[in-house]
């Protein structure tokens, strides 16, 4: 990630003593520096050329560099102050540096606008913060680069909106906020071999895409594999494609998760470990779910590790 900066919302109201240190002469913050993790590798390439452009940036040394989805959602969940750098803490007081001093930074994910455009399109576009007055809209929004400022005026507008679907009722929450889209299609399918049924008493495997193209992609290939087999006759693209929020789905599967360890009885071992050896069968469809990575990204952290930058990078010398 790089570091940027984002304007404070008045909405946002920031407590404690650091608040007030990086405040301005008018009594509030206004900007505070932010690294952002990209989805999609095409909107990291186009910040770095624009960071490339700006004044004293030529000859500085900036890269784009792979790391996992989990570390990145791991470091932005971290609210509030953000997570701690390198700085130490003041010997003196015992306090880190605020925000301002690069003491902490706050990190965000940054959907694939692509992804954004097909989500408009999809069922459930309002899951991801898409509240157009209609699909076509959203995804012109999308594709001219306005998404982000037509959040900021909806966001303002939306404690006043009214005439609301129930679809929009509903995530009403993410008025004004973009999600990280992920499309699944319910026709779309694949049953477990048998000793991984055994294992983990999940039967089929419900593929969950973070790319249109991919999902696409592989219903061709499902389609040339089975089509002389198959008995019945698939249609040349799915008939129902939803589009959910990544961090919803984690959130319900970490929920269920602690739902299930808390059914386990651990004071009577037999019991514990025949259902971990041996678990039932899983009714939820959460437990199937199984999220395919894009194809775009996963070819460009392989080219990022096959090339490099060709520029050396000195390790400390060793001590004999």
């Amino acid at each position: 990630p790089y570091m940027n900066f984002e304007r404070v919302e008045d909405g946002e109201i920031e407590d404690g003593e650091e608040a007030r240190d990086q405040t301005n002469e008018g009594g509030r913050n206004e900007n505070r520096p932010v690294t952002l993790y990209y989805l999609d590798p095409i909107d990291a390439i186009q910040m770095h050329q624009e960071m490339k452009q700006m004044e004293n940036m030529e000859k500085s040394d900036i890269r784009i560099t792979a790391t996992t989805l989990a570390k990145a959602i791991r470091q932005a969940s971290n609210k509030g102050n953000g997570l701690v750098t390198g700085l130490p803490i003041e010997p003196l007081t015992g306090k880190l540096p605020n925000i301002n001093d690069g003491g902490s930074l706050r990190h965000k994910l940054v959907p694939s606008d692509r992804q954004l455009f097909y989500a408009a399109r999809c069922l459930g576009r309002e899951r991801v913060g898409l509240f157009g007055p209609t699909a076509s809209w959203d995804a012109n929004t999308v594709a001219q680069g306005d998404l982000a400022i037509a959040n900021q005026e909806r966001k303002r507008e939306a404690p006043n909106r009214r005439n609301l679907t129930p679809s929009q009722r509903q995530y009403r929450h993410m008025d004004g906020y973009m999600g990280i889209p992920v499309f699944y299609t319910p026709e779309m399918k694949r049953r477990q071999p048998a000793l991984k049924r055994l294992l983990t008493g999940v039967e089929e495997e419900n593929p969950v895409f973070f790319s249109y193209e991919d999902m696409i992609e592989a219903w061709n290939l499902m389609k040339r594999r089975s089509g002389k087999r198959s008995k019945t006759r698939i249609p040349a693209g799915p008939s129902t494609v939803e589009v959910f929020n990544l961090m919803d789905i984690m959130s319900a599967m970490d929920k269920e998760e602690w739902e299930n360890r808390n059914q386990v009885n651990w004071l009577k071992p037999l019991g514990a470990i025949k259902k971990s050896i041996m678990p039932k069968k899983k009714k939820s469809s959460l437990a199937s779910l199984t999220f395919v990575p894009p194809k775009i990204a996963v070819e460009f952290k392989d080219k990022l590790a096959s090339e490099g930058n060709g520029k050396s990078r000195l390790r400390p010398m060793r001590k004999i």
